[in-house]
């Protein structure tokens, strides 16, 4: 509590005729298993794009999303992620850690909007399109119940929740029935990758508590989750980085 006092205090300027200036902070959701040059470039990014001076990170602790515990202790990877370039590290609890998605997203944007200090979230994502990505959150946060029914039928049918959620959302919009003029194959494109579906998750969060933080995104320029093959040396944790991983 006291360092974060402290932060909050230093997030204010003293300017030359003694008035308090705010300085901008970002906000940003992750869990650094472990950390890597990638994260590194996504905090100096996401400094760069929402024009902040300080960033705070919401990490996941000894376990991470679906349950699995971190190869390195929280402690090690918030040193790790200060010395990377991030000003404050903060706990995202167990209980949205090893959460799905939504409520991953809804426990960490929660966090930042309670600290009264966040001017933005920052993420990657793979489209890197902050419009595509608001405007499909949009749609899936005001379904109706010829969409949910839709959904439902395709999860019966076998699908994984993800897929299901793709096909409906896409005969939803061509069905004529959507509010939304929003072209089917776009939402689709969008739906069909992880970290726009996290991103999408954010912003719906942030819509549903009403809260003023800025979503902003970042275009990812490594290997995507699925992929199975190195382009580069810092791939999401994916089939692809778990393989060089385990080398």
């Amino acid at each position: 509590m006291i360092t974060l006092i402290k932060f909050a205090v230093n997030c204010m300027m003293k300017s030359e005729n003694g008035r308090f200036i705010s300085m901008k902070v970002v906000g940003l959701v992750t869990e650094y298993n472990p950390f890597h040059n990638g994260h590194k470039y996504h905090i100096e990014e996401a400094k760069k794009s929402s024009c902040a001076d300080y960033a705070i990170a919401v990490m996941s602790g000894d376990f991470v999303q679906r349950g699995a515990p971190a190869v390195i202790d929280k402690y090690s990877r918030a040193e790790m992620a200060i010395k990377g370039g991030a000003d404050l590290v903060l706990e995202l609890p167990v209980c949205y850690a090893t959460a799905s998605a939504e409520y991953f997203a809804l426990g960490a944007v929660s966090l930042l909007d309670k600290l009264g200090i966040v001017d933005s979230l920052c993420f990657g994502s793979e489209c890197g399109d902050i419009s595509s990505l608001k405007e499909v959150a949009g749609i899936l946060a005001g379904t109706t119940e010829e969409y949910d029914k839709q959904l439902l039928s395709y999860v019966k049918e076998g699908l994984t929740y993800p897929a299901a959620r793709e096909k409906a959302i896409t005969a939803y919009l061509r069905s004529g029935n959507a509010s939304h003029s929003t072209d089917p194959e776009q939402a689709a494109r969008v739906l069909s990758s992880p970290n726009n579906i996290l991103g999408m998750e954010y912003i719906k969060a942030i819509h549903s508590l009403s809260s003023p933080l800025r979503p902003v995104t970042i275009q990812r320029k490594t290997a995507g989750y699925h992929e199975k093959e190195l382009s580069q040396a810092y791939p999401d944790r994916g089939p692809a980085g778990n393989q060089a991983g385990n080398q």
